[in-house]
């Protein structure tokens, strides 16, 4: 086992020195292909921008007990340089379960497992992408974790029902028609209307609900330093959050619908684009506590957190097909936050990971 983790931090050190953004991961996925390749015999499957690793259950005489799922990430996240940076430790994700491969080829085990390496989380495009291997294979359960700091390390984070909240960025257009400053009533101005729906979203957001629903103002553009022209278009850009799929979505509605209405109430043209949606990563109960119990069996401390976390992973597509969860890993209690350049993934979790890995691939039933 000592081998096998000081190798998968190698991995990981190494995919730390050549981030790459969604979509553009080309050096990491050969990386992390030819890890495999030179260091076991399973079967590694190239879908192009994504590729997954087959571990068929030891008897091959009869049907597998489980179809299992292990699901890691691999992109890097854009710093405020522009340049790639794995400031959200998806080089650890995708290290610790290329080392888990090494491990699970030494293995006995009762189950099929599959190890699927994603791209483009940070967009929330590669989930959706990979996980048509739901359907295609028949996974059951899948499983997935996020490093977080603020938590002793090595620490499982569990969450019974949402783990992440949907989210989607939100640009909203109006467009009228101009005229002098002095005659406003002879053009369009969507001021009136953007200043409207702020205030409806900012009310709407006071509705009970059974979660968390937030809506913020991320940008507001309109007219132009041109003082004798009344403003003709505007934008709007928010993004909107709920820790429940139905209220998210209801949520979404709303404001789309009143945006819809203000724009035909002053002669308004709108339309709209959404930005890098995610769904909610709503966790399956009895899989949450399957992962409890395989954490207790391989010694590690267990904490069950009180509320979803408002960031989004797109984990949450795969969610959509099977039942499973994701957990945490605690980072270390002090240590920089996530999507900082200061942060990078702590290696000295690598053993724990691989550790309940084994545990859960190795059960006979959840």
């Amino acid at each position: 086992m000592n081998t096998i983790i000081e190798k998968a931090k190698d991995l990981r050190k190494y995919l730390h020195t050549i981030p790459e953004l969604s979509l553009k991961e080309t050096k990491t996925k050969k990386a992390l292909m030819d890890f495999l390749k030179e260091n076991t015999e399973l079967r590694v499957i190239d879908c192009g921008l994504w590729f997954y690793a087959v571990k068929k259950a030891s008897n091959q005489n009869s049907c597998p007990e489980r179809i299992i799922g292990i699901r890691a990430d691999f992109d890097a996240v854009e710093g405020a340089d522009g340049l790639p940076g794995h400031y959200c430790g998806h080089d650890g994700h995708s290290a610790s379960l290329a080392g888990f491969a090494l491990l699970l080829e030494q293995m006995e085990i009762p189950n099929e497992v599959y190890l699927i390496f994603q791209p483009a989380e940070e967009r929330g495009e590669g989930g959706e992408m990979c996980s048509c291997l739901i359907e295609e294979k028949g996974i059951q359960e899948i499983y997935a974790y996020h490093n977080i700091p603020g938590y002793a390390m090595g620490e499982i984070l569990l969450l019974d029902h949402t783990f992440a909240c949907a989210s989607t960025g939100l640009s909203l257009t109006f467009t009228g028609s101009p005229s002098h400053a002095a005659y406003p009533e002879k053009g369009k101005n969507p001021a009136l209307t953007i200043s409207e729906l702020i205030l409806f979203t900012d009310e709407r957001l006071k509705k009970p609900s059974k979660g968390m629903i937030l809506s913020t103002v991320i940008g507001i553009e309109l007219g132009s330093d041109a003082y004798g022209v009344s403003a003709s278009e505007g934008g709007l850009r928010l993004t909107v959050r709920g820790e429940y799929q139905e209220e998210f979505l209801s949520l979404l509605e709303d404001i789309l619908r009143k945006a819809e209405e203000l724009a035909k109430e002053y002669e308004l043209e709108f339309s709209y684009e959404e930005k890098e949606p995610f769904p909610a990563t709503e966790n399956d109960a009895k899989s949450v506590s399957f992962i409890e119990e395989c954490a207790e069996k391989a010694g590690l401390s267990v904490r069950h957190l009180e509320e979803a976390n408002r960031w989004s992973e797109d984990f949450g597509y795969y969610l959509q097909k099977t039942k499973g969860a994701m957990f945490g890993v605690g980072a270390g209690e002090v240590t920089p936050a996530l999507h900082t350049a200061d942060y990078e993934y702590p290696d000295e979790i690598m053993g724990d990971i691989l550790s309940l890995y084994e545990k859960i691939v190795n059960a006979k039933n959840i």
